[in-house]
Formats: C-alpha cells, structure tokens, sequence
C-alpha cells in the first residue's frame, strides 16, 4: 500500500515537472526562436533535394544520337525530338566533304546524358581557310614554285614582262590582281606568277625547244630559260629514288621541237631510262664483283 502510494505521488511529481518544462519551452522567446529555425533548415533542405532531383532529372538518361554528316537544320530537328540541344564550338575546312555539315560531335554518338544537355558539334566551313602570301618576289621561277605549292597553293599560268633581271619572280596574281607578301586568299587558290625577262618576242610566241636525250634537270633548265613552264612529267617507269631520276632522258615532248607556241607555255615530256647510263652503272658494278672475286681467290691461294 506504502509503495503504490510512492509511485503516484513521483508520477504526479514528473506530471508537474514535464508541464513547468512545457510551460518554459513555449514561453521563452530564444527556444521558440530555435525550434522554428531548427523546422525552417530542414524544410529547406528537403525542397533543395526535390529541386535537384527535379532539375537534374534524376534516374532519367537519354542516347545521344549520330549526328556526324547531318545539316544544322535536320540536327536541329533531330536533337529537339530527343530533348537536347547543340551548341557550335568549332570549324574545320575539308574540301571532299559538304560544307556547312557536321564532322565531329562531343558527346560521342550512342553516349547517355540528362536531357536539356548541349552536344558540342564541330561543323565542316563552306570558305576554305585562308593562306598568308609568302614574299617571293626575286626569288627564282622554279623555287618560288614549289614554296607556293607546299602551302597549298597552285601555280597555274607564268606570265612574263621584259625586265633586266631573267626569270626572277616580279609578282603574285590571284584572280587578275597583283597580291602584297602576307595578304591571305584561300587554300587551293589557282595563282599566277608574274616572272621577269630580258627580252621577249614581240608577238609573243617563241619557238619549242628540242628536249630529246636531256635528263629531267637539264629539260627543265632549259624550258625555263626558254620562258617554258613544265607541266606534266611521265616516267617509263617509276625511279626507284631522286638520284636514279638522273638516268632517265627525254624520248617525247609536247609542244613538239619546233613548234610556235606562246611564252608561259605549258611543256609535258615523257622520260626513259638511259640505257648507255644503265650500261655504264651494270659495267662499274660487273668491274666491283670481278675485283672482289679476284681478291677472294688469291686470299685462298694463299
């Protein structure tokens, strides 16, 4: 009897000290303040993570598709039925392809992203890039030549004006007008070197040399000096390097000797081997194996 008659009285005890708690914790001003504060963090939180996943798409991936060889226009359309977007980061000039398609694309076809993402595209340029001119003037015809053509620029008419320096360059054309050295004009343009000679037909047409039995050198040492261009070069058969090119010689030509043709005038020669060059080199080498035979065969006499 004595100790249920404890028990209620400490439950009554912690009744009283549970509602003094209670009473304090609502009418003080700083805990009140706490708790609310405390509440607002975690709404906060909780709707910060609702709007990441809602913004991130999250658990949601979509294939990025192949847009390489597509216009900008059916990418477009493409791109937008799947929920993406393309964004232009660079350009390129490939001259056996479409301009304006796209030749590259980041990220790469069959790749997974969130939709509303950008794939960064690389477009093929409807203008090719362009090339500074170098300086050639004074330089000779034939290297002024093959610096042009190394930068991707093509050599297609020599014209010639009376000067007294031969066949040294005086300008560059591009398309009827004279060039200043770093202009730029597109890869691949056609140009045209204007070269300087001492003297010129007054008519202007000049008689075709004889390049039969020259080598290449010699033929096209003579051309040029002649106010020739060569043109195209055709071998009998392939030299095996740029030193066995020296055995070859000249057994056609176009124009033909003789002929009345204009100053700047293309000239295309045909070349085969020499075969008194071949006999010569076949005789050095049949010279070295008998020395060396002999020089064997005495050694072992000895």
């Amino acid at each position: 009897m004595q100790n249920s008659f404890l028990i209620l009285c400490r439950n009554n005890m912690d009744k009283k000290e549970f509602s003094r708690f209670l009473h304090y914790f609502t009418h003080n001003i700083l805990l009140k303040n706490l708790f609310l504060a405390f509440s607002l963090l975690i709404v906060l939180f909780l709707l910060t993570l609702l709007w990441l996943n809602v913004y991130t798409h999250h658990g949601e991936a979509l294939q990025v598709p192949n847009l390489v060889g597509l216009s900008l226009n059916d990418a477009s359309t493409l791109l937008g039925n799947e929920e993406l977007h393309y964004q232009i980061v660079d350009s390129v000039f490939q001259p056996d392809k479409r301009p304006g398609i796209i030749v590259e694309q980041q990220p790469t076809p069959g790749s997974f992203v969130k939709s509303y993402r950008d794939v960064y595209i690389t477009i093929n340029a409807r203008t090719p890039p362009g090339v500074p001119i170098p300086d050639v003037r004074d330089l000779s015809l034939r290297p002024a030549q093959a610096l042009l053509e190394n930068m991707g620029l093509h050599v297609v008419n020599v014209e010639y004006v009376p000067s007294e320096f031969s066949n040294l360059v005086k300008d560059l054309k591009y398309q009827g007008r004279i060039l200043a050295p770093g202009q730029a004009i597109p890869a691949g343009s056609m140009v045209t070197l204007v070269v300087g000679r001492k003297a010129l037909p007054a008519d202007g047409m000049l008689a075709m040399p004889d390049l039969t039995n020259m080598n290449l050198q010699e033929a096209t040492s003579l051309i040029n000096n002649d106010m020739l261009t060569l043109g195209a070069i055709n071998f009998s058969e392939q030299p095996t390097s740029d030193e066995d090119k020296a055995n070859f010689v000249v057994y056609k030509q176009l124009p033909a000797a003789g002929d009345s043709i204009p100053a700047g005038n293309a000239v295309t020669i045909w070349l085969t081997r020499n075969q008194l060059n071949t006999s010569k080199t076949d005789s050095i080498k049949n010279t070295k194996e008998l020395k060396t035979k002999k020089k064997k065969d005495i050694e072992k006499f000895f």
